[in-house]
């Protein structure tokens, strides 16, 4: 079902610019006016941190991820300023989903246990997080700060993003009952899986907050595909100001704090989910092991198709009184 409503949205996105393409045919050159637009996304999102596989690479080309694909999508305001310059602000929703089984092949061909790629397979940890954002971006477009040049007229146009964004995320990940095997979806924030905000603990990391600050950069392409639509393909990159986005970061504990701390159902649960190498081999971690990388915080990004259409404005541009289309 969700294939289905992806391929539908796309192809709506398709039609339309090829629609409004065959109308915009007479119109060779194009520079937009100031004014407002209404605008959507919708693409494929990923999350970087501890939890996946190290490279990028293997994290797009491995056998399970294609199976594995999570969105993110949703709809945004912006405003020209000048040709070369926009201001974007928006709203997404969407699931960030990474997984140490990823590592699957790799840790099969790994010539040690010590191999990074076995080591992250026997973690075996996976996180989905629902994720709002909130951003406001800057749109800049090299090729039109001047006006007169042929690359300004282009309907094709580079451009870059940066800005600021809020988001507020909520972390699940696979709990697997010891005694029937069944495997459901929890929330993992307030058991504090590595002792996060837990006192009398020494060492304990500080409690986390689901919501976050983000940096966002990114890179895009659009096309001018008439005088009040355009449509385009983005990569933004969010650097976030926590590594717990996925819920892993630092060290392994001492199973008996969650004994200690929590009530009696919450610490039965995370005994079988701070270390899930139980599942996939019989090895466990002793405490003070390391869990994962606190030295980078965690990232997640986005590719997406984005369409939006240009509200008309009768007013005549700051820059100039000529006609630009």
């Amino acid at each position: 079902m969700r294939k289905k409503i992806v391929r539908s949205i796309i192809a709506t996105l398709i039609c339309a610019a090829a629609i409004t393409t065959v109308k915009a045919q007479p119109q060779s050159q194009y520079i937009e006016y100031p004014g407002f637009s209404l605008g959507m996304n919708f693409g494929v999102a990923d999350l970087w941190g501890d939890v996946g596989t190290k490279s990028p690479i293997t994290h797009y080309t491995n056998d399970k991820y294609a199976s594995n694909m999570h969105y993110m999508g949703g709809l945004y305001v912006r405003y020209v300023a000048h040709p070369a310059i926009a201001m974007r602000l928006g709203i997404n929703y969407g699931v960030l989903y990474a997984n140490d089984n990823w590592n699957y092949a790799l840790a099969k061909a790994a010539k040690t246990v010590d191999d990074d790629a076995y080591q992250r397979w026997a973690r075996n940890q996976d996180i989905k997080d629902y994720t709002w954002e909130g951003s406001l971006l800057f749109e800049i477009n090299p090729f039109r700060f001047d006006l007169n040049s042929n690359a300004a007229k282009r309907r094709g146009q580079l451009y870059f993003l940066g800005g600021v964004a809020a988001f507020h995320f909520k972390p699940m990940s696979t709990y697997v009952n010891r005694e029937t095997g069944a495997s459901t979806m929890v929330n993992i924030y307030d058991l504090n899986l590595e002792g996060q905000g837990v006192k009398g603990l020494s060492g304990a990391p500080p409690k986390y907050e689901l919501w976050q600050l983000a940096i966002p950069l990114g890179v895009g392409y659009r096309w001018d595909i008439g005088e009040h639509l355009g449509l385009g393909i983005e990569y933004i990159w969010r650097m976030t100001m926590t590594d717990y986005l996925d819920g892993v970061s630092q060290k392994y504990i001492d199973p008996n704090i969650f004994t200690a701390t929590l009530p009696a159902d919450k610490a039965i649960i995370a005994k079988d989910m701070y270390d899930k190498s139980w599942i996939v081999h019989a090895g466990s971690h002793a405490p003070g092991e390391l869990r994962g990388n606190s030295s980078n915080n965690d990232s997640y990004s986005t590719f997406s198709l984005t369409f939006f259409y240009k509200i008309k404005n009768h007013r005549h541009p700051w820059w100039g009184q000529g006609q630009y289309f």
